[in-house]
């Protein structure tokens, strides 16, 4: 979903407005899906803290308390302004939710505030009595462990260049409205917006001017993952070669492989030395084929429809590395190339090896290693400078995680949290796509839809999984592949 100004935004909902859209209407829209957005990461109801502005921000704010509230939610309201200076519609909006009082002590389930004070029209430094009250849920946030929910922005962040302006929320999760603001996409601002959530609205035309900033969402690539005829077979599901482990690293070959499995590969062949294959047989899944090689020419590429090379796969001296460029370039299905993989390309300053069939899926270290040159340019820049200069998909891991190739626009990720800053999860990652890329999507898509993917999951984990950030592993995030699979399939 393609990222837009705050300009742009004004000009969007004046057209709505002009063609008779109500505007009424697009909050109550609004406020109902924030309402299920609430509901899709905190299932079971528990306080709901209400910080509102005097502006229409306030008012969807508002809407979405009222449909909680009917779901069991209990509602407590902050109000930054005198009710008397608020605008009509958001009076409207507070009549129409029924007034209770309840202690911030007296909480079953979670306690969740949410931040209606300002819209995306706002700029500038704050000012009493919004600052005050932002500077509350800040502290908020600390004191009780509770997560804020911002309503299109975190009061205070700028939309366009997701600059600070002096205090702002701290926001674990943003639900947008309409489109994807630029400044909420921003690597800058990532520790005020948290998750992104985008909840469009019937009545809103997105223009064809375009920020070169998209969002990964399933409406990015719709009909990427269709549904499958009632004779496939698993042939037409993709064989996946997955080529990785080395001693004491068998278990990034094993979680790559698994996950290959889980994200709809009909077989999968895990390739291993002989000096680990007896370890990886007896932890592996009945489903998984493992496979010892001696060399690289003994594997038969011919026969996949797609190859994983590098999780675990350990150091490689010059003859080694040798033998594994000529199977790369001999191996004409697409592929992602991780990990080890890409340290010994970057060491061997082998960059003619990246083909566009390929997707590479380095972690900032890696990348500074593969590509300094990009990597000094920050984040969003190097990307667009070392696809510029590399045919390769580039999907660079991180707390927003980018996807770019050359020619396309730069996709940030919206989904994961920081639960995902342990060992394993690129190889779940690299495993997915892996699997997406053998079912025929295209690198591109195929590397945006196993980002979004395996931050699904990870939110699912702790959602329905009943794990938190701490404890989350790798591991747990296999089980929940199925749902997140179904909602990106769903759109």
């Amino acid at each position: 979903m393609k990222a837009v100004t705050t300009k742009q935004m004004r000009e969007i909902e004046g057209n709505a407005f002009s063609r008779g859209v109500i505007e009424e209407n697009l909050v109550e829209q609004s406020g109902a899906g924030i309402a299920a957005t609430v509901r899709k990461f905190f299932p079971r109801p528990g306080l709901l803290v209400g910080f509102i502005g005097k502006g229409h921000n306030g008012a969807d704010a508002l809407v979405a308390m009222r449909h909680l509230q009917e779901l069991g939610w209990r509602i407590e309201l902050r109000l930054a302004f005198p009710e008397v200076e608020w605008a009509v519609l958001t009076r409207k909006k507070r009549r129409e939710l029924p007034d209770k009082k309840y202690s911030l002590l007296a909480v079953d389930g979670p306690m969740v505030i949410l931040d209606g004070l300002l819209g995306s029209g706002s700029s500038g430094e704050l000012r009493d009595p919004v600052l005050a009250a932002v500077r509350e849920i800040n502290e908020l946030r600390l004191q009780h462990a509770a997560p804020v929910i911002a309503v299109d922005l975190p009061s205070g962040l700028n939309t366009d260049s997701g600059a600070i302006c002096g205090d702002a929320v701290i926001a674990d999760f943003t639900i947008t409205l309409g489109a994807p603001k630029c400044g909420l996409l921003a690597v800058a601002a990532v520790n005020h917006v948290g998750r992104l959530e985008l909840i469009t609205l019937d009545g809103l035309e997105i223009g064809s001017e375009d920020s070169g900033s998209r969002m990964i969402c399933p409406r990015s690539f719709p009909r990427s993952l269709p549904l499958r005829a009632h004779d496939f077979h698993k042939g037409q599901a993709g064989r996946v070669a997955i080529i990785a482990g080395s001693p004491g690293m068998e278990g990034a070959a094993l979680l790559a492989a698994t996950a290959a499995l889980r994200g709809g590969a009909g077989l999968v062949t895990l390739f291993v030395g002989d000096f680990i294959h007896a370890a990886v047989v007896s932890r592996a899944c009945p489903e998984l084929m493992v496979k010892s090689f001696a060399d690289w020419e003994s594997i038969d590429f011919s026969l996949f429809s797609s190859c994983v090379w590098g999780p675990g796969l350990g150091a490689m001296d010059k003859t080694e590395f040798v033998r594994f460029s000529a199977a790369l370039e001999s191996c004409s299905c697409p592929g992602v190339i991780d990990a080890d993989a890409l340290n010994a390309i970057a060491a061997n300053q082998a960059h003619h090896l990246l083909q566009a069939r390929h997707v590479l899926t380095p972690h900032p270290g890696e990348f500074a290693r593969l590509a300094p040159e990009s990597s000094r340019r920050g984040r969003e820049v190097g990307c667009g400078y070392f696809t510029e200069h590399n045919p390769s998909v580039l999907l660079l891991k991180g707390a927003r995680t980018l996807v770019m190739q050359r020619g396309s626009d730069l996709y940030y990720n919206s989904t994961g949290h920081a639960g995902m800053a342990s060992g394993g999860m690129g190889d779940v990652l690299s495993g997915v796509i892996g699997a997406l890329l053998g079912q025929r999507m295209q690198p591109l898509a195929a590397a945006c839809c196993g980002a979004w993917l395996c931050g699904r999951t990870a939110e699912l984990a702790i959602s329905e999984g009943r794990q938190s950030q701490h404890s989350l592993i790798a591991t747990d995030l296999l089980p929940f592949l199925g749902a997140a699979l179904h909602e990106w399939q769903q759109g």
